[in-house]
């Protein structure tokens, strides 16, 4: 677990400016070369479907000693949502970041609408009408979606009236479906509206051909709806959108076609027609998706998986013995007022041998809960005891080392030093003390022995301790932050949307492991927007506008109902109407301090 430093929500660093300079501003960076642009052949018009809009042939990307692309093919034709799927580390952002301009790659030929070309940096990818919304979102913070939006034009945007982005907004929400926000600074905006203005920023730069990279991973299912339906409008014009994804369900339901990704090389690519979640499976990894259990580990307990009419999967788990009170939560608030929407008189509490299921739309709270759990944001009132532990005036290191393991929603900020490698932060919570510190002094050997265990226990990849974690790619730095905080016998866990960027082989691993914990004892919160995950746990408490709208038994949850507490909720302090059945009573948990809707 660590401490944010200068990267805190609203802060403008270096970083970020290079960023959007390199990016989206040609006009402030005058004098970098331009790339060239190498047409050599005659082209049909742009659009035609007699031709691909996008064609990679024979792509090899290398990192060193890491091959990240091999070879690959890849063929996108105009008026469709192509799904590109594959394990971490299969090479499916590497090869799109090749099309995008922000890799060169080593070998290989790109092909426009039929013209062989050369695709130096995303400025040339722009120009050449390819945009591409990345995992890790590339907007400027303190600017509101208008000023991003028009980062890049010609007219200068410090000198533009507000009245002339609030009009561009109107303007841009109507024409592509896509609502945004002209006032809110994007630092106080959920992460599913970023999404939104990210895609819409790339339609106002003329991208007709869109690369998505895990874009519905914060989305709540009601705007996962509404964004590939705005989506399907795109390509009904004539645009090509690229989906990387490891959402089987999503791929089924909304893709035309479907390219599969095996070790940097392209697999197969079909009709979605033709598909099936075990097709697809059995593509990705050459198997079934099972996990077995790993050498030394308790029998888990018996798994029940069904498949509801939405098209999710929900895997119903025997439940284990309760024991004590692990973390209790009394009317606890959170003031930040950089925020938009405060965490506001949570009550909860959390046994030994329980999953607890936070469930809520991004950006309502939740993160501030796991955060003020922490200690990374000071509470303005309340109380939070660990067992009989009040956590008030204590730092992130003394709480963690009561046994609190933390996989933060925000890997590259929070979770990772990117620019140490894979053994220094797998080490970080245990380099002061034994084994890895004697008399004061760090045991480097042992720190990169017990790394090169983890490593291949949690299957990250590359299989070097001494590589970069920032030039891994984001399912493999998930798995670095899940290998150290899931590492030895935490008595707390909590994680904050942790299947985000893993494929499913590893989602199914994961999750195993995380109930696993719990059945030897340890209490668990698992903050999700997924409903499917959300189900699967013991107890769901659904989190609306900063407040704990409910909290549910797992036999007295629906998708249904979640999703509407989720979507609609309760905004009161004392939930006194369900919105699905038109009455509820407030009722009080065993331990007298939850609450909890009942029909």
């Amino acid at each position: 677990m660590i401490p944010p430093a200068d990267c805190r929500r609203g802060a403008l660093d270096a970083r970020q400016v290079r960023s959007i300079t390199d990016v989206d501003c040609p006009s402030m960076n005058a004098t970098r070369p331009e790339p060239i642009l190498d047409v050599t052949d005659s082209a049909p018009t742009a659009g035609s479907r007699d031709v691909a809009a996008v064609s990679l042939a024979g792509i090899v990307k290398r990192f060193g000693d890491v091959v990240a692309s091999d070879g690959a093919d890849f063929e996108a034709g105009p008026g469709e949502i192509h799904a590109l799927l594959g394990e971490n580390g299969a090479g499916k952002t590497s090869l799109m970041n090749v099309l995008a301009g922000v890799y060169r790659p080593d070998a290989g030929a790109i092909r426009i609408d039929g013209r062989s070309v050369s695709v130096g940096s995303p400025q040339a990818a722009k120009r050449l009408g390819i945009g591409m919304v990345h995992q890790e979102q590339r907007l400027v913070t303190r600017f509101t979606a208008p000023e991003n939006i028009s980062l890049g034009h010609r007219f200068p945007v410090w000198f533009t009236l507000r009245r002339r982005f609030r009009d561009l907004a109107g303007r841009l929400s109507a024409e592509f479906g896509l609502p945004i926000d002209a006032e809110t600074p994007v630092w106080a905006m959920p992460l599913g509206r970023r999404q939104r203005v990210e895609v819409v920023k790339l339609l106002h730069h003329g991208a007709r051909i869109i690369i998505l990279d895990e874009p519905t991973a914060n989305l709540a299912p009601t705007e996962v709806e509404t964004f590939f339906g705005a989506l399907r409008g795109l390509v009904g014009e004539g645009r090509t959108v690229i989906f990387i994804t490891h959402k089987l369900d999503e791929v089924l339901r909304f893709t035309d076609r479907v390219t599969v990704m095996r070790g940097g090389r392209v697999f197969r690519t079909l009709s979605t027609r033709d598909a099936s979640r075990e097709v697809l499976n059995r593509l990705m990894v050459g198997e079934s998706v099972s996990v077995s259990p790993q050498e030394g580990s308790e029998p888990q307990s018996p798994i029940e998986t069904t498949h509801d009419l939405y098209g999710g999967d929900v895997r119903t788990r025997a439940v284990a013995a309760l024991g004590d009170v692990v973390l209790k939560l009394d009317r606890v608030s959170v003031t930040d007022p950089s925020q938009p929407v405060n965490l506001t008189d949570a009550t909860l509490s959390v046994r030994s041998g329980e999953v607890l299921a936070v469930a809520g739309v991004a950006g309502n709270g939740q993160t501030q809960l796991a955060e003020a759990i922490t200690g990374l944001v000071k509470t303005a009132s309340g109380r939070i005891q660990i067992g009989v532990r009040d956590l008030r005036g204590l730092s992130v290191r003394q709480i963690s080392d009561l046994g609190v393991a933390y996989v933060p929603e925000d890997r590259r900020e929070v979770g990772l030093v990117l620019s140490q490698t894979v053994a220094t932060n797998l080490a970080l919570r245990r380099y002061d003390r034994r084994p890895l510190n004697r008399f004061g002094f760090v045991d480097r050997g042992r720190i990169r022995r017990d790394a090169i265990e983890l490593i291949d226990r949690y299957g990250i990849r590359p299989a070097d301790p001494d590589v970069v974690v920032g030039r891994l790619s984001g399912g493999n730095q998930q798995r670095v932050i899940i290998a150290r905080e899931f590492a030895g016998a935490p008595r707390l866990i909590i994680v904050d949307n942790f299947t985000r960027g893993l494929d499913p082989r590893s989602t199914l691993q994961f999750t195993d492991e995380l109930f696993a914990h719990r059945d030897r004892g340890a209490a668990v919160i698992w903050i999700t927007s997924d409903l499917s995950e959300a189900l699967e746990c013991d107890r769901i408490a659904v989190v609306n506008r900063g407040r704990i709208a409910a909290v549910l038994d797992r036999d007295d949850a629906t998708r249904e109902r979640v999703g509407l507490l989720m979507s609609e909720g309760i905004s009161s302090g004392t939930p006194d109407h369900d919105p699905l059945s038109g009455r509820a009573t407030a009722v009080t948990s065993s331990d007298g301090t939850t609450p909890k809707v009942s029909s």
